[in-house]
This record gives structure tokens, C-alpha cells and sequence, in this order.
């Protein structure tokens, strides 16, 4: 196994500094300084096994990160020596590239990050020519997430993003995501799958919602569903997710799966825990009509 000391440049960290045993990686929404933690005092120098020793030093290194306006850093744990950094918007700047590469412009994005910055998850919405007009604009959308600690993968999932009113709401298909895990020896390349998620998307992105507004969900599907949400998210969140349903359906009328569908969404765009976030999108996405092809290819991207 490579040191993370020699391996620290070809990930994209700085060690010039003036501080030796640091590696620092700066871009337009954070910094983070990774530290060669070293023992106070180890033992076994082959003369004298009971002597202790600054020769050795501790597999760990410090996470240290600061906002792009903050004065100093916050300590934020460590990772071990095996840990594969990879920085935000180098990511992001791989999937930009791609999807520029098919032909497609970015229309915009929307990057999250946990309260210490080790956690990123950015939507990065694409134009799309189709339209479903009873649904508004319906357009891709790859939503990266990466992590400074090593809780979450490296990982692009495929998703849509579509409009409520004035506001833009996106969800993330949790079938066809693919992951980079942050070990040394991970070797999966998040950029390949982007121009077949492309082509599935925009041929099926109608078929999906013309089929989604078709289908009516039951009285007893509904109360399922609410269930579900009360045991998972809580009772507050399983009504006010109630509310926003009767919203979007009409008098008298069962909601199709769309307008559950935009309700659930609609509540998760105002949820600040991302894990919460990303079940409540996995609950969304279960009452969609998902056609067969659009399945298929997710599903086949997901074991590739």
C-alpha cells in the first residue's frame, strides 16, 4: 500500500506549504488540510524494544476544513492511511465536462454541504428539449455527492429536476448510481455512464410522466404510503406531506402518482438532513411509473 504522503499529489493536494506533513485542497466552496497524525511516543527501535521512538508513525490523519469567508479551521476527525481524497469541484468538474461532451448545456447548480464541510451533494440540472405539458419542464439532473471523512462514497445518481410554481424542485433515482469508494485501490470511473443516462432520459422522460399522471393512487395505496411516511419520518412530516397532496389534487379526486409524487418532492426540497432527504426521494420515486426501458438501463448502470 502507497503512503498517503506519496500518494497526496497525484490526488490533487498541495504539500508545498511551510509546514511539513500538511496537504491542503482549496476551490471555490471550501479548504481542507489533511494531517499526518504522529504518536507521542511509540516503542521498538530493534536495540532497545522498551525505548521509544519518533520513527514510526500512526496510520490516522486529521481532517481540518474552513469555509471560503472563515478566519480559521474547524477540526473534523481523521480518515487512515488507505483514505483516496478527491476534491469537490474536481469532481463536479469531471460530470461538467461530460455532459458538455454530449452536447448538452448546464443550466445550473445547487451545491450542500453538512455543517463541518467533510459532506458535499450538488444537483447540476440539464437542459432538456422534452416536455411534458401537463407536468412543466421535466429535465435531467446528476447529483454528485463526495465527502472529506470518508461517510460517503464519491458517487453520481441520476435523477430529474422539474418546476412547482416558482420553485425548482430535484429528486435523485436511487437505481442506477454509481459509486467511487475513497480506498487507494477503488478503480470505478464516475464519468462513463453519463452519455447512456442521457439517452435513456431524454427518449423516456415522457413516457414516465404521461404514465405517472395516468395512474391513480388508491385509497388504500394512499393510506400505505402515509403509513410508510409516519413510521419513517415522523408524524409531523407524514402530515404536512398529507397537506401538500391535497394541494396538488382536485376536489373530489384521487391523486395520480405525479402529484404524490411532486408533493413528497416538494417537502424534501426544504429538508436540511440529506439523509432524510434522500429516503424521502426514494419513497417519491416508488410511486412513479417507471417505463421498462428507462428501468433496464438504470439497472444495468447500477451493476456496471
Amino acid at each position: 500500500m502507497t503512503p498517503f504522503s506519496e500518494r497526496a499529489a497525484q490526488m490533487g493536494l498541495d504539500a508545498t506549504g511551510s509546514f511539513k506533513g500538511l496537504f491542503t485542497y482549496q476551490d471555490q466552496y471550501c479548504e481542507v488540510v489533511y494531517r499526518q497524525l504522529s504518536p507521542q511516543a511509540t516503542y521498538g527501535d530493534g536495540e532497545n524494544p522498551d525505548h521509544p521512538t519518533d520513527a514510526m508513525v500512526t496510520p490516522m490523519i486529521a481532517i481540518y476544513t474552513k469555509a471560503p469567508d472563515a478566519v480559521g479551521y474547524q477540526y473534523c476527525g481523521y480518515v487512515s492511511n488507505m483514505y483516496r481524497f478527491v476534491g469537490n469541484d474536481a469532481l463536479n468538474e469531471r460530470i461538467r465536462s461530460s455532459v458538455v461532451a454530449v452536447g448538452l448545456p448546464v443550466l445550473r447548480e445547487a451545491a450542500l454541504f453538512a455543517v463541518d464541510y467533510t459532506r458535499m451533494r450538488n444537483e447540476i440540472v440539464i437542459h432538456s428539449s422534452k416536455q411534458a405539458m401537463e407536468g412543466g419542464d421535466v429535465m435531467p439532473v446528476m447529483i454528485v455527492n463526495n465527502s472529506y471523512n470518508g461517510t460517503r462514497a464519491a458517487s453520481l445518481a441520476f435523477g430529474l429536476a422539474t418546476a412547482y410554481g416558482d420553485e425548482k424542485l430535484t429528486f435523485s433515482f436511487s437505481l442506477g448510481e454509481i459509486r467511487q469508494v475513497h480506498i487507494e485501490t477503488a478503480t470505478v470511473s464516475l464519468a462513463t455512464a453519463v452519455s447512456t443516462y442521457m439517452e435513456v432520459f431524454s427518449g423516456d422522460i415522457l413516457e414516465m410522466i404521461t404514465g405517472s399522471f395516468q395512474k391513480q393512487v388508491g385509497e388504500e395505496e394512499m393510506m400505505t404510503l402515509l403509513e410508510l411516511l409516519n413510521e419513517t419520518f415522523g408524524k409531523r412530516r407524514a402530515e404536512r406531506i398529507s397537506e401538500l397532496i391535497g394541494d396538488v389534487q382536485g376536489v373530489d379526486q384521487k391523486p395520480t402518482a405525479w402529484q404524490v409524487f411532486l408533493a413528497i418532492i416538494r417537502y424534501t426540497s426544504f429538508e436540511p438532513n440529506l439523509n432524510i432527504k434522500r429516503m424521502m426521494e426514494s419513497v417519491a420515486e416508488s410511486v412513479l411509473v417507471i417505463p421498462t426501458r428507462m428501468h433496464g438501463v438504470l439497472k444495468q448502470l447500477e451493476v456496471s
